[in-house]
């Protein structure tokens, strides 16, 4: 999921959400029947129906079908609420379904050759988080589409399409027996590898013998084709070089560049990412961010499993402790391979890394909550106020923090032999490719069987994982002969909170009393939809690098069904200000684990080194 952000929601070093999907196993390990089938009309797009007819061969008597209730963001969104116009016919004769509760029914007494169910769902949400059918595409999600058997999840399943004139489709499933027919081993594949159909540009390369497939839902001249490509293509050849590991035929990145909103989804084959194309003109380091991060979980969370989220449950969710760990070493690893494909300076890298130090520091929230106390309160994150800094920290961040420091801690107690990267390699080669799951007792034994010197390293967890312990940015950063430099400056100040719940609207939680905000009449509960003229995709305090104190800014509130203006002046901010520097007198043993993390190298123990 559930990714992203983050998907919190991650831009270049800090917002975009990114979040990841239910895969792998099947609730129950009982013999499969024949393949479930699915047909999914989309020739009414004006509609938003996508109107479904889902066949089970071989049916049992008092046969459960069910509806997900939550998939790719960490919240229970009841999909079932677009359901409508079901019935169902057993060997062609029409029967009623009894409904259990919620999200299941239940048929009949009598055995079916033939049980049909046809339905429809209402598909109106532009997010790759959640499905759209409208005149211009269909993205599909399938767990916001389909029922499957919660008896028998390990079915086979084969899916068809019907398509208005003109479309194309594309799908991270591979080729079914019959021409326009999609193979799935069983549901959670399905409900892992999602569709686009629609006009699309369509665009591939190949690199290490696999293929690489660009569906790009957009306005052709809100993007560059050329660029896009070059940049993808540096970031897969980094992180395949990274893992050592190409375990696809084909990957599929699709991509839409709408005009407002955002957000990243991985997925086993492929990945959906959204950004908006004004974000994607003034920012294209932060589509890279997000490409580099949702590539990286082809790996981390979608083969390198923790045991906690498996197997996947649909309707009430799963353990999400380990999100540190999921999200927080994806958004580290997507910014080292950015400085290793040479997409981003040394320089942009310490940048980034002070960014999230700031971000962390300036959340009194993680005084109180734990980074693994965080990632099992990700289902709270639907409610704004949850994201006020008093309360919660995230995930994505901290953990980032935590890989980097892991990673120098690592290099340091080896020499540099060992690194997270060759850490992550062994989950990869010992758990993934096995079909494993892994604990965080897993995890903590292949650090310690690479690094015996790592003596520190439960204390580590028990201090910043399950612990709130301020991290130990002098000892860590030190290894690699870096510093953290701070400042107290005068910054600008907005007088204001404002929160974002994933792709949710940025709302004001709290105005400051006596600011220009509160004297200009913003209040607690107001929409912001732009800043100085552009629409606003993520909460406005990260849009105030270079602007004085002093200078006002103009907002484009909605407030209930109203929009209107407001301008204030910003006020002065004492903040704390951060700095990753070099130091300029580093030990020759400093040098080669700053080299090596930023490169991606470990040395050679030699002949009596210790």
């Amino acid at each position: 999921m559930h990714a992203f952000h983050a998907s919190r929601r991650r831009v270049s070093a800090a917002g975009w959400a990114c979040l990841f999907a239910c895969v792998l196993t099947p609730a129950i390990a009982s013999p499969a029947g024949p393949p479930v089938t699915y047909v999914l009309d989309l020739r009414a797009p004006a509609s938003h129906l996508v109107r479904v007819t889902m066949t089970v061969p071989q049916a049992a008597p008092r046969t459960e079908i069910q509806f997900p209730a939550w998939n790719a963001l960490y919240q229970i969104r009841d999909f079932v609420r677009n359901v409508q116009e079901l019935e169902t016919r057993c060997d062609a004769q029409p029967r009623e379904l009894t409904r259990v509760d919620l999200q299941t029914w239940r048929s009949g007494e009598e055995t079916c050759a033939s049980l049909e169910v046809r339905y429809a769902v209402y598909a109106n949400e532009e997010s790759v988080f959640s499905s759209v059918l409208n005149e211009q595409h269909s993205f599909m999600n399938f767990a916001l589409l389909l029922f499957y058997l919660p008896r028998e999840r390990q079915r086979a399943a084969r899916v068809k399409f019907l398509l208005p004139e003109n479309w194309k489709l594309a799908i991270l499933l591979e080729e079914g027996p019959a021409p326009g027919e999609f193979s799935a081993a069983n549901y959670d594949v399905l409900a892992d590898s999602p569709a686009e159909a629609g006009e699309f540009q369509d665009y591939r390369y190949q690199q290490s013998g696999a293929t690489y497939r660009v569906v790009v839902h957009a306005d052709p001249r809100d993007y560059s084709a050329e660029r896009l490509l070059a940049s993808l293509q540096k970031i897969t050849a980094a992180e395949t070089a990274l893992m050592r590991d190409v375990p696809f035929s084909q990957y599929t990145f699709i991509l839409h560049f709408p005009r407002q909103g955002g957000g990243g989804m991985e997925h086993r084959n492929g990945t959906a990412i959204s950004m908006s194309a004004a974000e994607l003109r003034n920012h294209w380091e932060a589509l890279e961010a997000i490409l580099a991060h949702e590539f990286f979980h082809l790996w981390n969370v979608k083969r390198i499993r923790p045991q906690n989220l498996e197997p996947v449950d649909y309707v009430h969710g799963n353990d999400t402790r380990d999100l540190w760990f999921c999200e927080g070493v994806t958004s580290a690893y997507a910014e080292l391979a950015l400085v290793r494909a040479g997409l981003i300076t040394r320089e942009t890298f310490y940048g980034r890394l002070a960014e999230e130090i700031r971000r962390l520091q300036e959340r009194p929230a993680r005084h109180y909550q734990s980074v693994e106390q965080a990632g099992r309160e990700a289902w709270l994150e639907k409610y704004p106020d949850f994201l006020r800094p008093e309360r919660s920290i995230s995930y994505y961040n901290k953990g980032a923090l935590l890989a980097f420091l892991l990673d120098l801690g690592i290099r340091h107690a080896s020499n540099n032999a060992c690194s997270l990267d060759d850490v992550m390699r062994r989950l990869n080669d010992d758990f993934a490719r096995r079909g494993r799951f892994f604990t965080q007792g897993d995890f903590l034994g292949v650090i310690s069987g690479m690094a015996p010197a790592f003596t520190t390293l439960h204390q580590f967890v028990a201090d910043y994982i399950t612990g709130t312990r301020e991290l130990d940015y002098e000892t860590y950063l030190g290894y690699a002969g870096l510093r953290l430099a701070t400042a107290a400056t005068d910054q600008p100040g907005l007088g204001f909170l404002a929160v974002q719940s994933f792709d949710g609207p940025i709302q004001v939680e709290a105005v400051d009393p006596g600011s220009g905000a509160e004297r200009a009449g913003l209040q607690r509960g107001d929409i912001l939809l732009e800043m100085d003229g552009r629409s606003l995709h993520a909460p406005p305090l990260d849009q105030l690098a270079g602007i004085k104190p002093g200078r006002k800014v103009h907002f484009r509130v909605r407030r209930g069904r109203r929009e209107f203006p407001l301008e204030f002046p910003l006020e002065a901010k004492r903040r704390i200000s951060y700095r990753v520097e070099e130091v300029s007198d580093a030990s020759p043993e400093q040098r080669r684990i700053r080299q090596g993390w930023l490169e991606g190298t470990t040395t050679t123990p030699t002949a009596g080194r210790p």
